[in-house]
């Protein structure tokens, strides 16, 4: 594992996306995952003063990393395994104007996060852009994972 191998040469990381960008809805055993590594430390992604205070309060009493955050972990494991976007943005601009990271993860929010939001019209004009897509590839070529961008908008629609 990359956290063993950094903490082997006494290097430290940054875990960027700890939530995976929303698609990790139990912040509670994210916390006590990462919390066993010390030469880790997240970025929480925190955009509410809730969020906030949800891991001001796991720091206080940290959750234990048992059985029962174990189940959640690898649930999360095997439905973010594989091809998803991790909405790092690297892919953009697109020159068609579409919001990539939120239009390639639309399937796994919809099932994953509060959706409510994602019906407002507002997001049905974003994901409607994904029908002009002309897989010129450029979402491809600058995707650090190298997913085929395009065929994850049709997941979704």
């Amino acid at each position: 594992m990359l956290i063993e191998e950094c903490k082997k040469r006494n290097v430290g990381l940054i875990a960027m996306k700890a939530l995976s960008g929303g698609l990790i809805t139990n912040a509670a055993s994210v916390f006590s995952f990462l919390r066993q590594f010390d030469n880790v430390v997240p970025i929480w992604e925190i955009q509410r003063e809730t969020g906030l205070d949800e891991f001001i309060s796991l720091e206080k009493k940290p959750p234990l990393l048992d059985e029962t955050m174990w189940s959640i972990i690898n649930k999360d494991r095997t439905e973010l395994s594989g091809d998803f976007c991790r909405a790092c943005g690297y892919c953009l601009p697109c020159p068609v104007g579409i919001e990539i990271p939120t239009s390639a993860r639309m399937s796994l929010l919809l099932k994953r996060a509060p959706y409510q939001g994602f019906s407002e019209d507002i997001f049905k004009e974003k994901m409607e852009l994904t029908n002009y897509c002309i897989d010129c590839g450029h979402c491809k070529n600058h995707c650090p994972y190298k997913l085929n961008t395009p065929s994850l908008f049709s997941k979704t629609l």
